[in-house]
């Protein structure tokens, strides 16, 4: 592994990582209207009907185009903007010497796990106020709990480290190390490498997240198959 990976999103400065969390909202909404635009695709103009086979396809389109794709072109956009505002973006600046290292974030925010269990409450009540809604909760519950049981055999299989990747957050912070930014070593500068040879590296750091909605989408598509035998999609569980 280099170093620009090992020193990852702490290596950036303040301003660099405010631009990363934005650019990652960004990139989770693309990776959203992928998702709709395939499953609206194949089912509408295709005539794909089953979720059996449209969930896993939409899941990998998703995976190529949303998370690669649009990492990609982001890379490529994301170092134009450092070249054009040169000083603005970059690694966090060495401290000088005896000066304590600030950095404004250690680690990346995430939602408060309880704020999680309500909003999961409150959908499992406003499903069950709804008819056909008690079907609609246990296709999730029974979605998620094979999806769970199946990665944890995939976790005890591989290992945590090799299955799962970090955040898009981190993920970003670690391609900008490697294609975008000069890293200081003991030898002197090592200047980035090319964005266009990032390819594998993007490959590598999100292909856990991959395999995980893959798997997720071919348990719930195989769940209201089961279910629901002739419904397309989860609207017909309401028809």
């Amino acid at each position: 592994m280099s170093a620009a990976v090992a020193i990852g999103w702490c290596g950036l400065s303040a301003a660099t990582q405010d631009r990363l969390v934005r650019d990652a909202w960004l990139l989770m909404a693309w990776w959203i209207v992928v998702g709709l635009a395939c499953s609206w695709l194949l089912l509408e103009v295709f005539g794909l009907r089953s979720p059996l086979l449209r969930y896993p396809l939409t899941a990998l389109a998703m995976h190529a185009i949303g998370t690669v794709g649009g990492t990609r072109v982001w890379l490529t956009a994301f170092a134009r903007t450092v070249r054009s505002q040169p000083g603005r973006f970059g690694p966090v600046p060495e401290p000088a010497g005896g000066e304590a290292r600030f950095r404004r974030r250690s680690v990346l925010g995430g939602p408060d796990p309880m704020v999680v269990l309500a909003a999961i409450g409150v959908a499992i009540e406003i499903g069950l106020w709804f008819e056909s809604g008690e079907t609609l909760v246990w296709l999730t519950l029974i979605t998620i709990a094979v999806t769970a049981a199946i990665m944890t055999v995939a976790v005890w299989l591989v290992g945590m480290e090799r299955l799962m990747s970090d955040s898009s957050g981190v993920t970003l912070a670690n391609l900008a190390h490697e294609f975008v930014f000069d890293r200081a070593t003991e030898r002197g500068i090592l200047p980035h490498r090319p964005p266009g040879e990032s390819l594998p590296m993007i490959w590598r750091e999100t292909l856990g997240r991959g395999i995980v909605f893959l798997v997720f989408s071919i348990v719930a598509g195989a769940t209201l198959m089961l279910m629901l035998p002739r419904a397309a999609t989860l609207a017909d569980i309401f028809g």
